[in-house]
């Protein structure tokens, strides 16, 4: 007995501490011995009833299967448990359904007799009821989408399963006992439709729009092959890792929605783009429907509401009368009526000529005459149409071209004035003739089995035919066109046009230009010979720079043929050393359209590189574009290396020259000053006199000197900043003192310091103050002047000497180019001071120029940027 009390004791405890409704049934009688809170809540029970029999203690269980259940287990020792059941219970004084999870437990002592049921629920009357209204609710869904013709879907996309209820699948063509797979269902889309609901499904389930599914289109029944119109809607639902696990939603038959709207579409377009005006009105005029026709005719907005707008805005009030009080009276009931009337441009107030056919419209109900219809076709176009008419008549008949028209059979109905000269019929029997009586034999067989069929097919043919003039019976070689003329409504064949043109102008130009051409290719073979005659390489390239020709000569020096050179191949010959300058000049000139000259080491066929002068010229079109280069290439490369043996030479000459040179004017002064010393005047004059001599000499040594260091490239700068106009001046004073005829008058208005050889800049300067001086034996003056230019300064020295001819100005700045004619030895020098003093500006990035008039004297100019 203690040990019973024991364990009723642990159990109770158990049920006290169990978070489920919980209670325990001792003996047969079911004595609620325990029972926890949460079941006595359930229940609706106070604590007192613990220790009494739960038949006493839920009086209202009486007649419910719950005490046999207990009794069974209790005897058998089998669990009873049963999901969502039902039990009624008296709470607040209420009785009540509920529904319950349970299970009756059997509990055994330690001899394995049952002495008690341990009773555990759980309270699931939310959820059951819950559940009942879902099952009601999807009832009353299932009948409201049956009586509007929805079905409905659900596709697990994950595993591609999908389910449709019965109207969806009658919608879609399935049989009732079809069982449906994902395929299936795209199977049966139409396949205009396929893509556009592939991508729309595909936007859903991959969260676009927010996994929205809204789309119409259109289904293949399998069954019948029945065409329908559906309206999809539905909508994906995602997990935690974004990934649709459902797609649900619904589909709409709306074939007979989607029918009637094109009907009406198409009934609304055919009058729409009726291009009659079409209006409704009341029996008053009140405008009631009125087409686009209608609204562009009568100046009405296309987005306006006619129904704003009566008769009376688009007739004069005369007019208005007349359809009013007359013609409306007259439409027949049946036939309408139809006439002529003149409407109104509601903007422009611009009458419309119109045919008018007005019909009463009944309703009808009751037959009663409710307003009026009117179709109008504007007749301002043929109106202009037979003015056009008109004047095409005037100008086929003042046409030079051969104009005329025939019926099917050929029998001519018109024949132009030109026609009727081109071929010398009388005007008087132009009706007699056929179209086959003024063609050539040939051109009649041609007619007749070639031409006739294709324009009773195609309706016109163009071609190459000849006519015979009647009186000369001359051939004429015509180009003829031929046109079937159709009746407008039938289609029926009804008169053939046709206009030739007299080709014997054009064959005798045709003849001149071939002989013109032919003469033009003699002489191109002509120039082609003389040009691979020329010792020369001569080609021609294309605006743009491209080599398009070159004679055979260039194979013959460098073994490559055309292929490997036209184009821009031919810098693959130039020496590495000179392909940039080569390149940037021949682009300055294609830029400039200035003469090309340069001279280049090219590959020869023996693997040596030669020496040649390559120029080339624009050929230019009337209006100054460049419409082609012609150039040669002239081998120079002997004379490069006599030039070079020359140079040596003077290097080497002037070198050597120097130094006894040297000694000798330092010997002279030595016995000068000695003669001086000894009162010896006379012979002291004449060593100075060599002294002068000697530095004449020394001057034209250094001249030799800077040549060979220019061509050699050897000629060196030493660049500092220095007053650009303290050292004009020091030049100036210089000059001076060695011109005692001549004033040197300065206008200098350059006031800054440069950055540049100070000594090199110099003897341009001396150059050019010399040169004046010595090329103006019978002036007195001089003039020098500098010019700011911002970030250059410019030097002008102008004489007032013999000058330069116009065709010699570009050479004097030549090596050792000196003034020839008479006055050869009057000036003496060896020619190398503008030389040496054009390539000094040039190293220096500036630019050296003379402007002169032959007897009137020079102006040598040059500038140079301020900053090196």
């Amino acid at each position: 007995m203690v040990s019973l009390f024991s364990e009723q004791e642990r159990y109770n405890s158990l049920v006290e501490a169990s978070p489920m409704p919980t209670a325990i049934y001792v003996g047969e009688d079911m004595v609620v011995s325990a029972a926890n809170q949460a079941m006595l809540d359930l229940w609706g029970k106070p604590a007192s009833i613990l220790g009494t029999k739960l038949m006493d203690a839920l009086p209202e269980l009486e007649g419910q299967p719950f005490f046999e259940i207990l009794s069974h287990v209790f005897r058998s020792g089998e669990t009873y448990h049963t999901k969502e059941s039902p039990a009624d219970l008296v709470v607040d004084g209420i009785l009540q359904t509920f529904y319950f999870t349970f299970t009756y437990k059997p509990i055994k002592n330690d001899q394995g007799e049952i002495f008690a049921i341990i009773n555990t629920a759980a309270h699931l009357t939310e959820l059951v009821n819950a559940k009942k209204q879902i099952i009601e609710t999807q009832q009353r869904l299932s009948f409201a989408l049956s009586s509007a013709e929805i079905g409905t879907w659900d596709l697990d996309p994950i595993h591609e399963h999908i389910i449709l209820d019965e109207k969806c699948k009658a919608i879609y063509g399935f049989p009732q006992d079809a069982t449906i797979k994902y395929g299936t269902i795209l199977s049966c889309i139409h396949p205009m439709d396929v893509e556009l609901v592939r991508d729309a499904m595909a936007n859903a389930i991959n969260g676009y729009n927010g996994g929205q599914y809204d789309i119409k289109h259109r289904t293949n029944s399998q069954v019948n092959g029945q065409i329908r119109w559906v309206h999809c809607k539905g909508k994906a639902y995602f997990n935690e890792d974004n990934i649709a696990y459902r797609f649900s939603g619904i589909v709409q038959d709306i074939t007979a929605d989607v029918k009637a709207r094109q009907r009406e579409h198409q009934l609304l377009t055919l009058i729409n783009q009726n291009a009659d005006h079409m209006t409704i009105a009341t029996l008053e005029g009140k405008v009631i429907y009125m087409n686009e026709a209608s609204r562009k005719m009568l100046g009405i907005p296309l987005d306006a509401d006619v129904r704003e707008f009566s008769a009376k805005d688009f007739y004069t009030p005369q007019e208005l009368n007349r359809v009013q009080n007359h013609i409306i009276k007259e439409i027949d009931e049946v036939k309408g009526w139809t006439g002529h009337i003149t409407l109104l441009n509601y903007q422009t107030k611009e009458n419309i000529p119109c045919m008018v056919n007005y019909l009463l419209i009944k309703d009808l109900e009751t037959g009663e005459v409710i307003g009026r219809g009117a179709t109008a076709r504007d007749l301002r176009p043929e109106i202009k149409v037979k003015a056009d008419l008109q004047k095409l008549a005037a100008i086929i008949g003042s046409s030079e071209d051969f104009c005329n028209y025939c019926d099917i059979d050929g029998h001519i109905q018109y024949i132009n004035p030109s026609g009727i000269a081109l071929i010398g019929v009388n005007e008087n029997q132009i009706r007699s003739y056929s179209l086959f009586d003024y063609h050539s034999e040939s051109s009649n067989e041609k007619i007749k089995n070639e031409i006739f069929p294709i324009l009773f097919t195609d309706g016109k043919w163009s071609g190459e035919l000849e006519l015979i003039h009647q009186v000369t019976k001359e051939i004429i070689p015509i180009h003829k066109q031929f046109y079937m003329i159709r009746e407008e409504f039938t289609n029926t064949p009804v008169a053939i046009a046709a206009i030739a043109r007299d080709l014997r102008p054009e064959l005798n130009i045709r003849q001149t230009l071939a002989d013109k051409n032919l003469a033009m290719q003699n002489a191109v073979q002509e120039l082609e010979f003389l040009a691979n005659s020329v010792p020369p390489v001569v080609w021609s390239s294309k605006p743009d720079g491209y080599l398009d020709y070159i004679n055979k000569r260039w194979f013959e020096q460098t073994g490559k043929s055309d292929e490997e050179t036209l184009g821009s191949r031919w810098v693959e010959n130039v020496h590495p050393d000179d392909v940039h300058h080569a390149i940037k000049t021949w682009n300055s000139s294609l830029q400039t359209g200035n003469p090309y000259e340069i001279e280049f080491r090219s590959l020869d066929k023996f693997g040596t590189y030669r020496w040649y002068l390559v120029r080339a010229i624009p050929l230019n079109d009337s209006d100054g574009n460049i419409i082609k280069w012609y150039g040669t290439n002239t081998d120079i490369h002997h004379q490069k290396e006599l030039e070079k043996q020359k140079d040596d030479f003077l290097g080497i000459a002037s070198h050597e020259l120097k130094t006894p040179v040297t000694s000798l004017k330092a010997y002279a002064q030595v016995v000068e000053s000695m003669f001086k010393r000894s009162g010896d005047f006379k012979n002291a004059d004449l060593l100075g006199r060599m002294n002068k001599q000697v530095d004449r000499l020394s001057n034209l040594i250094n001249d030799l000197l800077d040549v060979t260091k220019i061509n050699s490239g050897r000629l060196q700068f030493n660049e500092t900043e220095f007053d650009f106009n303290e050292m004009v001046e020091e030049v100036i004073e210089d000059v001076q003192r060695t011109s005692f005829k001549h004033l040197i008058h300065p206008e200098l208005s350059f006031k800054k310091k440069i950055v540049g050889d100070r000594d090199r800049i110099c003897q341009v300067v001396t150059n050019l103050l010399t040169n004046a001086v010595k090329y103006s034996p019978d002036a007195n003056e001089v003039v020098i002047n500098t010019l700011d230019l911002g970030d250059r300064v410019q030097v002008s020295v102008r004489d007032y000497g013999i000058g330069i001819s116009p065709d010699l100005k570009d050479h004097v700045f030549e090596q050792f180019y000196r003034i020839s004619g008479d006055k050869r030895h009057t000036f003496p020098g060896l020619g190398l001071g503008l030389y040496i003093s054009s390539e000094i500006v040039k190293r220096f990035g500036g630019k050296i120029w003379v402007d002169s008039v032959e007897g009137k004297g020079s102006t040598f100019c040059f500038s140079i940027p301020v900053n090196q």
